[in-house]
């Protein structure tokens, strides 16, 4: 009405209608803008997922080849182990006496078969370790243990156990071959 032509300048649109057009534009804006901030959370979101999917392939493709690498670590130590009874008779010899009684071992021989049996039980105290840390699966794991009942099964090991062994390896490791000498005995 007449209100509105008072208020309006030649060539504009009057001021109510103005007033309309505006908010409906501010809120197509509004609604743009919105519509843009939720594509963007969307596309953040599967980027997110896609990063937890790549680390995961990645983890288990690291935890497969760590498994392997452990895997071959062992048997490479055992290999070694045997390779040096192999090799010289003489070390193998001492070992099958030590196994059964070292009463028989001048000073020098106990010392050959202390180290020998040192060598030996590292290698099982680092499977130990691994299987405890769960970097070595459990068939490993059933390997080492049938060594290291093969060691504790003969008299003249348990003795080197109890007389010096003991005394080279941590609370855990000992405890861990006590029990299994417990179980043996059983």
């Amino acid at each position: 009405g007449p209100r509105d032509q008072a208020r309006k300048l030649p060539g504009q649109i009057p001021v109510r209608l103005r007033l309309l057009v505006d908010q409906s534009t501010s809120w197509r804006r509004s609604v743009a803008w919105e519509a843009v901030s939720a594509l963007a959370e969307l596309i953040g979101a599967v980027g997110v997922v896609a990063s937890l999917l790549y680390l995961s392939v990645q983890v288990r493709t690291s935890n497969r080849a760590s498994a392997v690498q452990s895997k071959l670590e062992s048997t490479r130590l055992l290999s070694e182990f045997m390779d040096i009874l192999l090799e010289h008779p003489e070390q193998n010899q001492l070992l099958i006496r030590g196994r059964q009684d070292l009463g028989s071992f001048s000073p020098d021989e106990y010392l050959q078969f202390s180290n020998l049996s040192l060598k030996a039980f590292w290698f099982f105290s680092a499977g130990y370790f691994q299987f405890r840390k769960r970097t070595l699966s459990d068939g490993d794991w059933f390997e080492i243990r049938a060594v290291i009942h093969y060691w504790l099964r003969a008299p003249g090991c348990r003795e080197w156990w109890d007389k010096l062994g003991r005394s080279m390896f941590g609370d855990d490791f000992v405890a861990f071959i006590d029990s299994e000498i417990a179980g043996l005995a059983a």
